[in-house]
């Protein structure tokens, strides 16, 4: 897949605004996760802008493609970009985060705020909804639309996931990981945030094994993304792995 890959001034303002934003949303409430919601602000903010197939003024597109942020404590990652991609979240609703009745609650729940395609919290409980998601649009397709040419099927979107240690963690994600290569589920792309952070600390004490070594052995295609020297993500790398995984159309990866 050819693109022309830009990150200029404004995209390092958006980014650095998410942070921010991240942070006072936290504050203000008293409690939160704000380290993930920034740390994964120039992750979300380029499949946002850049590669993800929606339309915010028809949530329910059916040839959209689907977002799951797993790792449902950083909720904020993902109201930031629904607020930024305008989807009717506004600054109000993120300074009423995680209070009762708001649009913002702790984790993202179905059905309460547009744009949110699952309630996650339950780690690794996300990747395995993507894992059906995908194996759905394909079974629709071959119901519904089985002649139409590669590519032009609004059941051939992709099906894009954040994930984090804690959720590669949990078997229910390695059982459903196993079961997407094994069916070469091809329009599934999981980021997986392989900061080695958990809520007890250092991930050395519970989660040493190589994780890219797992996923190769599921049969899925595995693309590693290097931070950069001052431990922030690399824009232009992330751009061009993320590419390569819309273009890989045979297994997930």
């Amino acid at each position: 897949m050819s693109r022309e890959l830009i990150w200029g001034p404004l995209d390092d303002k958006a980014v650095a605004v998410a942070r921010a934003l991240a942070m006072d949303a936290v504050q203000k409430v008293g409690n939160g996760h704000p380290g993930t919601a920034m740390s994964l602000a120039p992750v979300a903010y380029t499949l946002f802008q850049k590669f993800l197939r929606h339309d915010p003024s028809d949530p329910q597109w059916i040839g959209r493609d689907r977002f799951i942020l797993s790792c449902g404590h950083s909720s904020l990652t993902l109201y930031i970009q629904l607020l930024f991609s305008g989807y009717g979240l506004t600054l109000e609703d993120l300074k009423a985060f995680r209070t009762w009745g708001s649009l913002t609650p702790g984790h993202p729940e179905f059905g309460h705020t547009d744009g949110v395609e699952t309630t996650t919290g339950p780690l690794g409980q996300g990747v395995a909804n993507a894992v059906g998601m995908a194996m759905a649009a394909r079974y629709e397709r071959g119901l519904l639309d089985p002649d139409a040419a590669s590519g032009t099927s609004p059941f051939d979107h992709n099906i894009w996931v954040i994930c984090s240690d804690g959720d590669l963690q949990e078997g229910v994600s390695a059982e459903a990981s196993s079961l997407a290569g094994t069916q070469e589920l091809g329009a599934l792309k999981v980021i997986y945030d392989d900061n080695r952070i958990s809520i007890e600390g250092d991930t050395h004490y519970a989660f040493t094994e190589d994780v890219s070594a797992r996923y190769r052995a599921y049969g899925w295609n595995v693309i590693e993304v290097s931070a950069q020297s001052n431990g922030d993500v690399d824009r232009q790398a992330l751009e061009i792995a993320m590419s390569a995984a819309v273009a890989e159309k045979k297994v997930p990866t």
